[in-house]
Order: C-alpha cells, then sequence, then structure tokens
C-alpha cells in the first residue's frame, strides 16, 4: 500500500504553505521513540537528526510538555547542546516546534526552522498548529489503513518477531542517521520503558512511516555562465 501524503509530503507542504522561507520537518515518536520521520529540506532534516539521536531538543520537549516551544534565538536556547549546535551549523538562526497527538501511543511534532530572525508572529502560531494537527490526521488515517490492510492481507502477521524487529532497527537508522546498535537501544528501551514487546514497538514504526519517497536532496550551485 501507498499513501500518497508522507512524511516527506507533508513537510514540504507545511514548508509552502506556512512560506516567509521557512523549512520544516517532522518528527514522529512512537511508545518514546523518537524518529525524524520527513523534511522538506536536507538541511532541516539533519536539525531533526541531531535531535532524535540526542533525545532531546524543542520538538521532543514539545510532545513531552504538549506545548508549543519557540526559540526566538537558537544561538541562546539551554540545554539542547546537539540540536543547537547542527541547527547554527545549517544557518538557522529561530526556530518553532508545535505538537499534535495521534493517540496515545504515537505523537508528532512539526518542527519549522527560519534563517531570519523570530518571525514568529500569532499569525503564523495559528497556521502551524493548524498545519501539525493536519499531520497528526493524516498519520492517524496512515495508521488506521496499514492496520486494515495488515488484518486483510497478513503483512505484519507473516513476519516473525525478529524480521519485525530488523526491519525497525533498518528504519531508525535510516531515519535518524544513526548506528546499528544505537537504533536496537532505542528500540530495546521503549519496549521497556512502555511495557510493551519490541514487537509492538517494531510494527508501529513500520506502520507510522511511510519511506516510499526518497528525503529531499541537496540543493545543488546553480551552473555559472561560462562553465
Amino acid at each position: 500500500m501507498r499513501i500518497s501524503t508522507s512524511p516527506h509530503d507533508l513537510a514540504r507542504r507545511a514548508a509552502v504553505v506556512l512560506g516567509s522561507g521557512l523549512e520544516a520537518s517532522i518528527i514522529v515518536q512512537e511508545h518514546g521513540v523518537s524518529v525524524a520521520a520527513g523534511s522538506s529540506t536536507a538541511a532541516a532534516g539533519r536539525c531533526d537528526q541531531a535531535e532524535a539521536r540526542a533525545e532531546t531538543g524543542p520538538c521532543i520537549d514539545s510532545i513531552h510538555l504538549g506545548t508549543v516551544q519557540v526559540v526566538p534565538v537558537v544561538a541562546e536556547s539551554a540545554g539542547w547542546d546537539a540540536w543547537r549546535a547542527q541547527t547554527l551549523r545549517e544557518g538557522f538562526v529561530s526556530a518553532l516546534a508545535v505538537p499534535a497527538f495521534v493517540n496515545d501511543d504515537v505523537a508528532v511534532a512539526l518542527n519549522l526552522y527560519s534563517r531570519a530572525p523570530d518571525p514568529w508572529d500569532k499569525e503564523l502560531l495559528t497556521a502551524a498548529d493548524g498545519y501539525a494537527q493536519l499531520a497528526a490526521s493524516l498519520i492517524a488515517l496512515h495508521l488506521e489503513l496499514a492496520e486494515l490492510e495488515d488484518a486483510t492481507a497478513g503483512l505484519y502477521r507473516q513476519l516473525s518477531d525478529t524480521a519485525a524487529i530488523e526491519r525497525a532497527v533498518g528504519a531508525v537508522m535510516h531515519s535518524n542517521d544513526t548506528s546499528e546498535s544505537e537504533a536496537r537501544r532505542i528500540i530495546e528501551s521503549a519496549s521497556r520503558n512502555r511495557n510493551v514487546t519490541q514487537r509492538d514497538v517494531a510494527e508501529t514504526i513500520l506502520r507510522a512511516l511511510v519511506v516510499t519517497d526518497a528525503p529531499p536532496a541537496e540543493e545543488q550551485p546553480e551552473e555559472q555562465p561560462g562553465a
């Protein structure tokens, strides 16, 4: 099955709809596992990967606290060392994280990155919240469709526990740009902390992530005349 709106699609559309030269990304958190699920640009994606690997940052904090996290000046933010360093490296100066909740176990957060100082006026905050809620609704729909397909075709039932977990390990490695050992640690930790099986964690990760679309490519410099 392919759903036309993947996390990468959602992030790209958010950047276009919200405008103001913003770059967008989406983190999905399942059973406490944070995955950089989609981004409108490679730069925004790397920021979310750094956040997911460190397991701390404005997007993750917005989910845990259930509140919008406004970062007017990235350089002055405290407590998010890995995310802050990567965000500054990419040239962003301000950021915003907006949470939305899919169900009791799954949440999403929309991260918006700006290369201009503090563009977060009331209208933009309202629009960003609306788009985050839309993203949660679409991911909820995807999960329902994936579960329905599994019930009819037995896609995940045909996988052994080991195969399902291995696929989820690969998905986390790909999404967060992390090592195999770190991906396994994340899944094992989520299973232990939430008192669910590793297979349960793995299946929800695989259903929540739509990886049929490639992540955004690096922007290429324009050719100079006469080159």
